[in-house]
């Protein structure tokens, strides 16, 4: 041990011999000089040749040539100069520094950060933060100025705040792009105030458009976004934002639009200039509250004057709008351990009305609706056969139902109705791979009229389902990785491992070079190999209703035998729901006396994943990736009950419904069908992906031939990439029957590989839009902006 310390020590004092060999000058603890050569001259000034570092403080400066004033402590470096700070690298061919009051100025110099870099023609230092740049670039990208950059006479940089740029001109390529008088850019990760890239558009017959967003960072917590509009002909407006985070889980937002509208009046469908302008706006306000682990509310409010801002500004609108009208709905929920009560209320406004100004007094408003659940409680539970499990719950709920228009004379529209869902569940046992069980529900909903003689009505409807089910796995091969050694491999394994490589004959060179294979040089190589689970359900499931009851006002009984007289679909008899209504509910499986046969089977793969040894309880636990990568779903009914004798095999058969999809690296296949027997109508969705290099192709194909619900659509889209820079979009949506084109995009991107910037031209067509589009986007840092050329054969961007 003293040896070592004998060792330690001289090494010690040989470094500290030779870093003393080279300093040169040392004025206390502020300021250290080193150099090869050093000299005194009269004036006390020194100067120091060959390799110069000076030291001050926590800044460094490199240079070939320097001259140090002492008394005013006044710098001079020249040839290859360098400037170090903790967060900041600038190079020069000059510095003045003075090591007195921290002020350092360069000539044509270029910073360089982790986030941005500046090339100017001067830089001072004002600050040990502040530098501001006459005749200078900035840019984000890492090649310089050679991708994008823009040029302003003065640059003031605020490390780890913002860029202000005074008269900048942006450059593409050294193409003169665009022109402000002034923009600020944050160059650090908290919010900034400052104005942001403007937006342009064009419209056919409205001209362009532009919008310049300002942004006012009000604290940690809240921000404000104000963005003046010009939208051509239809003339001037403004964006409003406001957004405000309380806690985790506790915030608001609220957006605005408004305009002067030049072109719109109501009930007018061209674009031409009208006599008078039209005062617009649309609003959207969306609050979310945690107050507890248990206690939750939630308030959505859109609103507009007229109804056609959502056919003009359908891109702005569109994120909001949600369904068929526009207004407010909320709800608050208290969740306990076996149960959860809660409110709901929503007060909406039609869409669809004559009339854009008007609101339609007969849509039916929920003021309100309340709620309460039991979760399913266990009431026994043994090794039993037949009674392994005895569980109940129950379901209710009262709504408030009004309309403002309240002499309608063909239904009955204003009401309270009561429901209430008691059911229990029986499990019968698991022998192996087969399970049965049953469900029984008792429906119950009684309606108090308040505009009606006969004030009351009740309808109850009691619901068995039996389940009888068989489930069995096929497992295919073994997930694991695995190091061999190379010489245990087979010519063939190799070739399985490492694909052979067609020869590439370089212009310049008589012959090709063999390909070298790093990893043939080591001992082993790592295999990895997938397994496959197959599982398949079969399922017997029996629908009874066991009793059906309907008493009182004999209006409203009349009036929910077809669905337009149904608040929603739980006013429906429950032996009419399959019949009647909507889609979700044709779909449904008969619920009077059916027979139903399911065959569910699921395809999943299990990868092993790498192993990381610096997380906890990773590698033992964690060590296997599964996903799914195909399935086949069959579902019939089959009716037992029917009065009627000639009743054929076919006649009691009831919808079918096969769903099916498959996923891989290059494929994406879905495929859903719904058949009905009686009638031959059918409800079908195709959709495929498919990726060929540099091609991409999607096509989609829906068809709904229910009565009221007649429709097929067809889209077919399709991408290219010739290069790495550059790709091509386009996508078409077609209504069949009407031989009509629902929408139409056409895109181009071109994308620099340093990730800089990306150019847009677009052009989109829908039933109430056209418009042209070019965009420069931007890197200033976010991440969806390093993830757009990874994603780029993605139809979600064509959206």
């Amino acid at each position: 041990m003293c040896l070592a310390l004998i060792i330690l020590l001289a090494n010690f004092s040989k470094a500290q011999a030779q870093e003393d060999k080279n300093l040169q000058l040392k004025l206390g603890d502020a300021v250290s000089v080193y150099s090869e050569k050093a000299y005194r001259k009269d004036g006390g000034v020194f100067e120091a040749v060959g390799n110069v570092v000076i030291l001050s403080g926590k800044e460094t400066l490199y240079g070939e040539k320097a001259s140090l004033n002492m008394g005013t402590g006044h710098v001079l470096m020249e040839g290859n100069v360098r400037f170090i700070s903790r967060n900041i690298t600038i190079y020069g061919s000059k510095i003045e520094f003075n090591s007195s009051t921290g002020e350092l100025s360069m000539s044509n110099a270029r910073i360089i950060t982790g986030e941005f870099n500046v090339v100017a023609e001067h830089l001072v230092k004002k600050g040990e933060n502040l530098y501001v740049a006459k005749k200078a670039e900035f840019t984000t990208c890492k090649d310089c100025t050679e991708s994008w950059s823009i040029y302003g006479e003065e640059i003031e940089i605020e490390l780890n705040q913002y860029v202000k740029i005074s008269h900048a001109l942006t450059k593409i390529k050294g193409i003169h792009i665009l022109y402000l008088p002034f923009i600020a850019l944050p160059i650090k990760t908290q919010r900034e105030s400052g104005l942001l890239f403007p937006t342009i558009s064009t419209r056919p017959q409205e001209g362009v458009a532009l919008q310049q967003p300002l942004y006012w960072a009000i604290d940690e917590s809240k921000d404000m976004t104000f963005t003046p509009s010009f939208w051509g002909v239809r003339g001037i407006g403004a964006d409003l934002q406001y957004r405000q985070v309380f806690a985790q889980e506790n915030w608001l937002e609220y957006n605005h639009r408004l305009l002067e509208d030049k072109i719109y009046l109501p009930g007018k469908t061209d674009r031409e200039p009208s006599e008078r302008s039209y005062f617009r706006h649309f609003y959207e306000f969306e609050a979310h509250q945690q107050w507890s682990n248990s206690l939750t509310s939630h308030i959505v409010a859109t609103g507009t004057k007229d109804l056609d801002f959502f056919r003009d500004f359908a891109d702005y609108t569109d994120d909001y709008l949600l369904e068929s009208s526009t207004g407010a709905s909320g709800f608050v929920e208290k969740r306990f351990m076996d149960a959860n009560i809660g409110m709901e209320a929503q007060y909406r406004r039609n869409l669809f009305v004559s009339d854009p100004t008007s609101f339609d007094k007969s849509y039916v408003q929920t003021l309100p609706s309340v709620y309460f659940n039991i979760m399913p409680q266990n009431l026994y539970h043994s090794d039993k056969l037949l009674l392994q499990n005895v569980s109940f719950g129950l379901e209710s709920d009262y709504t408030v139902f009004r309309q403002r228009d309240e002499q309608e004379s063909t239904y009955l529209r204003n009401a309270g109705r009561f429901s209430t869902t008691p059911y229990l569940h029986w499990h019968f046992f698991n022998y192996g791979p087969v399970s049965m069980s049953s469900k029984y529900s008792q429906n119950f909903q009684e309606y108090d009229f308040r505009d009606d003689d006969e004030k009351y009505f009740q309808k109850t409807a009691g619901f068995l389902k039996t389940e009888l089910s068989f489930t069995m796995d096929k497992i295919f091969g073994l997930a694991y990785e695995e190091k061999l050694s190379v010489k245990e491999l087979e010519k063939e394994e190799l070739k399985k491992v490492f694909p052979e490589k067609k020869e590439k004959v370089s212009p310049d060179l008589v012959g090709a070079i063999p390909d070298f294979e790093e990893s043939l040089t080591e001992d082993s190589v790592l295999v990895v190999k997938n397994s496959f689970r197959h599982s398949q359900e079969f399922k017997f499931i029996h629908h009874l209703i066991t009793n059906s009851k309907e008493q009182g006002n004999e209006r409203f009984l009349s009036q929910i035998q077809a669905p337009e007289g149904w608040f929603d679909y739980e006013d429906a008899i429950l032996e009419d729901q399959a019949e009647l209504g909507s889609n979700l509910t044709r779909t449904i499986i008969p619920r009077k006396n059916t027979i139903e046969f399911q065959w569910n089977n699921l395809l999943i793969r299990k990868s092993p994943k790498s192993a990381n040894y610096f997380k906890d309880q990773r590698y033992l636990r964690d060590n296997f990736n599964y996903s799914k990568v195909g399935f086949f779903n069959l579902s019939q009914g089959f009716l037992i009950d029917d009065e009627d004798e000639n009743t054929t095999f076919n006649d009691r058969l009831t919808r079918l419904f096969v769903h099916t999809g498959y996923t891989a690296a290059a494929w994406r296949l879905d495929f859903k069908e719904y058949y009905f027997h009686q009638s031959s109508d059918q409800i079908t969705d195709l959709s495929f992906q498919r990726r060929f290099g540099m091609f991409n192709f999607l096509g989609a194909y829906s068809a709904n031939t229910l009565p009221g619900s007649d429709l097929r659509t067809l889209k077919l889209g399709g991408q290219v990439r010739p290069m790495d820079t550059l790709g091509f979009s386009a996508l078409r949506e077609t209504d069949l029957d009407a031989s009509e084109n629902i929408r139409t995009i056409y895109q181009a991107d071109i994308m620099p590989n340093n990730n800089c910037w990306i150019f847009n031209v677009n052009y989109r067509k829908s039933v109430v839009d056209e418009r042209y589009s070019v965009n420069f986007v931007f890197n200033l840092g976010n991440k969806e902006f390093e993830t757009f050329r990874s994603n780029f054969f993605s139809f979600d961007r064509l959206q």
